[in-house]
């Protein structure tokens, strides 16, 4: 039985300078005659894929992973829905995060990679612009036991009012977090009624230049 850590030592390596080509060769040739990897040696290789946005690869990989009766963890689908969302490709990070959810019908309220999961894809679609979705995930966190906390909602409350210049939004969710025991910060805070008297402004000099 061959060692496996001088195999995951020399695929951590190849990932790192990005021969990926190499890396995969190697892979493919433990699969043949061993020793066979595991999780962890597949998701460095995917992991690697990801985050320099090769994404077709990286899927052909998990699904590699998969043929082999190896269950991807919430690691692997997060780097999956990180690399998707990178690129601006929310439908397909959504995709794979739908499968996460069947495959993982609880993620865990208290592990960073449940937050991350989440938090990753908040952020996508804050950065197209895309607040509904945003804020529908932020609240279909506790259907999966995932609690939400002051990082998913200041994100959103920012983006909200940076971009869409949406404070009654921002102030809902404000008023939500107190709900759920969470004080945003003083600074996002001011952010919201900054916004708030500029549109109020605005708002008056519109009615006293039409009378």
């Amino acid at each position: 039985m061959y060692a496996i850590k001088p195999f995951s030592s020399v695929i951590q390596k190849l990932c790192w300078i990005e021969d990926f080509k190499r890396a995969k060769t190697l892979l493919l040739e433990m699969i043949d005659v061993g020793p066979p990897p595991g999780n962890a040696i597949f998701n460095t290789v995917i992991n690697g894929l990801a985050i320099v946005g090769d994404m077709d690869e990286a899927m052909k990989i998990m699904r590699l992973m998969e043929s082999r009766d190896l269950k991807p963890d919430v690691y692997t689908y997060g780097v999956i829905m990180s690399g998707y969302a990178k690129g601006g490709s929310m439908e397909e990070a959504c995709k794979i995060f739908d499968e996460t959810k069947k495959k993982h019908s609880r993620l865990s309220p208290v592990t960073y990679l449940s937050h991350v999961t989440y938090h990753t894809l908040i952020r996508g679609f804050c950065k197209l612009e895309h607040y509904d979705a945003a804020v529908n995930l932020l609240r279909e966190m506790k259907d999966y036991g995932v609690h939400q906390n002051h990082d998913e909602y200041n994100k959103l409350i920012k983006s909200l009012c940076l971009k869409a210049l949406d404070w009654e939004a921002a102030e809902k969710l404000r008023e939500e977090m107190k709900e759920n025991g969470l004080i945003l910060n003083g600074r996002t805070t001011a952010l919201i009624n900054a916004v708030k008297e500029l549109q109020e402004e605005g708002t008056s000099q519109e009615v006293t230049t039409a009378a």
